[in-house]
């Protein structure tokens, strides 16, 4: 008798900071944040992307999500393409002209992308409590940030809807 074994891949969770290129110089914050989230969201619709956490700063976004080992770079490749579609839509409206090829870019073309390390801004971003037996003035300051951005995860962890899908269970 044959067995046929199920093989499921593993999912990894990814903590990274991207920061935009020079796109990020040209298109007024607000639209950068509208941008941004809409690509997330389309990448959690059409992808299967996991969103744990995010937080989109000025021209940071703290991000933390779920995927299948090997993924990452599909999905960060159609975040780009997406975040393109998105800039080349703001363009249009604005009667602007967008010189490059939509299918042409890679995502190292729009964004930097470090590692996060600050486990601060990983447990708030994700809900979870941080508790010190002391004063931590840095510390009031982020979690205060954070709890007031209109752009960051910690709304869907108080019960509210942000305005990028996150999966908080």
């Amino acid at each position: 008798m044959n067995e046929t074994k199920l093989v499921r891949k593993s999912k990894s969770v990814y903590h990274f900071v991207l920061v935009t290129k020079s796109w990020g110089k040209e298109i007024p914050l607000n639209w950068q944040h509208i941008i941004i989230a809409e690509a997330l969201n389309y990448c959690v619709i059409k992808e299967g992307l996991i969103i744990k956490g995010y937080w989109l700063k000025e021209r940071r976004l703290y991000l933390i999500i779920e995927s299948k080992s090997g993924e990452l770079n599909h999905v960060l490749n159609v975040f780009s393409k997406q975040i393109l579609k998105e800039i080349h839509g703001y363009k249009k409206l604005n009667n602007e002209f967008l010189a490059s090829d939509i299918n042409s870019i890679i995502f190292n073309e729009l964004f930097y992308k470090f590692p996060l390390y600050n486990q601060y801004i990983i447990k708030l971003i994700t809900g979870e409590k941080v508790v010190f037996p002391y004063y931590n003035p840095h510390l009031v300051r982020l979690k205060d940030e954070i709890n007031n951005y209109n752009y960051c995860s910690a709304i869907d962890y108080s019960g509210a809807i942000g305005p990028v899908i996150v999966k908080t269970n």
